[in-house]
């Protein structure tokens, strides 16, 4: 009784109580709508607490906007439980991907890529280029915990190539996570995008992943001529001991990615479930199969084993399940009020008096969308907000622009409006790691980068339209 009463493992209960919700409705034609919500609520509620203030606000402003627009067509209690659980998919796709922390912890791999690194990586411009590719590609499965773990494994490294770390990583960390976004199954982004905009993943995957490696390439090339990237590396002993040996290989790390994206396309195409579930179910078989794999390699030392694997279950329970749905509450809010906005009269108001300016600007509007991300999100509005808002009012006005274009621009807002917020999540966090301040980090040390990467993104997502 006394576990059941536990705040935080009811909170850590209604959680998976989500999660079981959606894997249910895939196998079982049952309308699970208003539990579903029940449930949502819950998390909501218990999870609000752990939101920053302005998040907050965001949510619960929101949520009665949201309550308020769907009042306009009439309140029912079938459309209010859809209004809720309408974007709590991402919320369950990203606890499901935070479930990859534990075939990582098991197989070490932290210590595979330090390993790597110190064996083949020599120099500042090396160390660049790796520290960005391990952030991209641990971000596409593990979202802002890739942060931490990479600064905290390549730390000591970076600090002996350069002088100037703290620039050095955080510009390798901020740009190679946020356009990771652009693309990646671990991230909310792209998904909030394809269901406002309503263009699948599967047709914005390789134009989204094309400007992420545009992305990584212009930041290698802007940086390497910076003056710490001439600094010669110092001489590092190779006879050092390494630490946390038996560590599996960093192989197997990039293999399940890949496995990750084949098998979610694959669901896809097979028509077994939405973009969202596809991805989802995906991300629970490469975790049960990658982990198992792991196991099977150490059938030798099965004992030593499970108390490993004990101990990264114990590890997503406390803290990868809450990390997952730490924007839950949100999502609940900007869910109801998207769904609301649609079903409501205001929005017929609204796109008839927007429309025909928006038709004016034709082809400007494709640069405008991410100018105005970002404008918005040096306000504090987060870049999801504005996303969400900003794509639903434009795709509500039916013009000319195509629907792929559009989700693009919003997606390359959102990368740089990601990088250049003070208040951004991901530049709080950098900034904390390496004490500096939030603002050196976003617009001081980015803002080069994201002005050149926004035009020329936005001319390839042109190009890349007319292919796609």
């Amino acid at each position: 009784m006394r576990w059941l009463i536990n705040k935080g493992n009811l909170y850590r209960s209604l959680i998976v109580g989500l999660v079981m919700i959606q894997l249910l409705e895939m196998v079982v034609p049952l309308n699970l709508t208003v539990i579903d919500a029940i449930v949502a609520i819950g998390v909501a509620v218990l999870g609000i607490k752990n939101l920053s203030r302005s998040f907050q606000i965001a949510t619960f402003v929101f949520f009665i906007a949201g309550l308020g627009l769907l009042s306009t067509t009439g309140l029912s209690l079938d459309g209010i439980a859809t209004a809720i659980v309408s974007m709590v998919d991402i919320v369950v796709l990203l606890v499901v991907m935070q479930l990859f922390l534990i075939p990582v912890t098991v197989g070490k791999y932290q210590a595979a890529v330090e390993a790597f690194m110190q064996d083949h990586v020599h120099g500042p411009k090396q160390t660049y280029t790796f520290v960005m590719l391990v952030t991209h590609l641990l971000s596409s499965i593990l979202s802002m915990g890739t942060v931490a773990i990479v600064l905290s494994i390549l730390g000591d490294s970076i600090k002996r190539q350069v002088k100037d770390a703290a620039r050095f990583s955080a510009t390798a960390v901020t740009r190679a996570f946020t356009l990771g976004t652009l693309w990646a199954p671990g991230a909310a982004t792209i998904f909030l995008i394809s269901t406002v905009t309503k263009v699948s993943w599967t047709r914005l995957f390789i134009p989204c992943l094309i400007l992420g490696l545009l992305g990584l390439v212009l930041a290698h090339v802007m940086e390497r001529h910076q003056a710490y990237m001439q600094v010669k590396p110092s001489v590092i002993k190779r006879d050092t001991v390494r630490k946390n040996k038996g560590h599996a290989s960093l192989l197997g790390l990039v293999l399940a990615v890949i496995a990750l994206l084949l098998l979610s396309f694959v669901l896809m195409e097979n028509k077994v479930a939405s973009s969202m579930d596809s991805v989802t179910l995906a991300g629970l078989l490469i975790v049960v199969i990658w982990t198992g794999l792991l196991g099977v390699k150490r059938d030798n030392s099965l004992p030593a084993f499970k108390p490993v694997l004990k101990k990264s279950m114990r590890a997503y329970w406390h803290h990868g399940i809450t990390s997952g749905a730490s924007l839950a509450p949100f999502f609940v809010g900007i869910g109801t009020f998207t769904y609301g906005f649609q079903h409501s009269t205001v929005s017929t108001q609204i796109v008839a008096t927007l429309t025909p300016l928006f038709a004016q600007l034709g082809w400007w509007l494709v640069l405008l969308i991410p100018i105005i991300v970002v404008l918005v999100s040096l306000i504090g509005i987060h870049p999801l907000a504005s996303v969400a808002l900003i794509g639903k009012v434009i795709m509500a006005m039916h013009i000319s622009l195509s629907p792929l274009l559009i989700a693009l621009s919003l997606n390359i807002g959102s990368v740089a409006a990601y990088m250049l917020s003070p208040f951004a999540g991901i530049v709080m966090i950098v900034a904390t790691l390496l004490n500096v301040a939030p603002g050196t980090v976003s617009i001081r040390w980015n803002w080069q980068f994201c002005s050149l990467f926004l035009v020329l993104s936005i001319i390839v997502a042109i190009l890349l339209n007319l292919v796609f």
